[in-house]
């Protein structure tokens, strides 16, 4: 039976000449794998359009929980976007943005706090001045993160505590093991743990501390989410900071 849904487009892979599949975190059942039918003529090339990464549709789905990859028809754009699409800054932590979201949510079920964040914050993110916009992706995926459970823990933070990027955790000593974070960039994340996206520019990172932020939590989600990967937008993000 089909039913009206929403969603937030994270990524696509190519599937055949016709077809791809792609990602959703719909509000409804969580992260959904679709068969898309590309279109190739005329007017309706345009619905390809709706597979960049980011795009919030409306569709119709017949869902079925036992079904591998379930069906989509009639969608939507419902937010049309009017700076991410041209603003490289924007393109490309949207690519990441994306990218993380595939990987970190591959098993994540209907969290409706997590999917109004998402929503939340991409718009955010569209109408901000480019500026204000440059640690973004760093408080996007820690705050993301306490929606799933698994962000650092800030509570009885002191500066020069280290991150313990095992544990999840600060601690006053750097641990045994070498996965952890220098005391002054430990010190940056837990401030960014502590703003929201309207304050989160006054933390003043150097495009080197971004850089080696954004690798130590991809590092931190491979050490806390089964399967994830080395992230591949990291290297647009390290050209455009770094």
């Amino acid at each position: 039976m089909w039913q009206s849904e929403k969603g937030i487009v994270t990524g696509t892979v190519r599937h055949n000449d016709g077809t791809c599949i792609v990602r959703i975190f719909t509000e409804s059942h969580g992260m959904v794998p679709f068969i898309f039918y590309l279109s190739k003529k005329g007017k309706k090339t345009s619905r390809n359009t709706l597979l960049q990464p980011l795009t919030q549709i409306e569709f119709q789905t017949d869902y079925i929980p036992t079904e591998a990859l379930m069906h989509i028809r009639d969608p939507k754009n419902i937010f049309p976007y009017k700076d991410i699409p041209f603003n490289p800054i924007k393109s490309a932590i949207s690519l990441f943005v994306g990218e993380f979201l595939t990987h970190s949510l591959r098993q994540e079920q209907s969290n409706i706090g997590l999917y109004n964040y998402i929503i939340q914050s991409i718009r955010w993110l569209d109408g901000a001045n480019e500026e204000d916009c440059t640690n973004f992706h760093l408080l996007f995926a820690l705050k993301s993160a306490s929606f799933t459970g698994i962000c650092p823990n800030v509570d009885g933070f002191t500066p020069g505590y280290f991150l313990d990027l095992r544990e999840g955790i600060f601690t006053p000593l750097p641990p045994e093991h070498q996965d952890f974070v220098d005391a002054q960039l430990s010190f940056k994340i837990a401030s960014l743990l502590k703003c929201d996206l309207n304050n989160m520019s006054t933390v003043p990172l150097t495009r080197t501390e971004r850089i080696a932020i954004l690798n130590h939590l991809n590092l931190y989600f491979r050490l806390h989410i089964p399967e994830f990967t080395q992230l591949k937008s990291i290297e647009i993000l390290q050209m455009l900071f770094g």
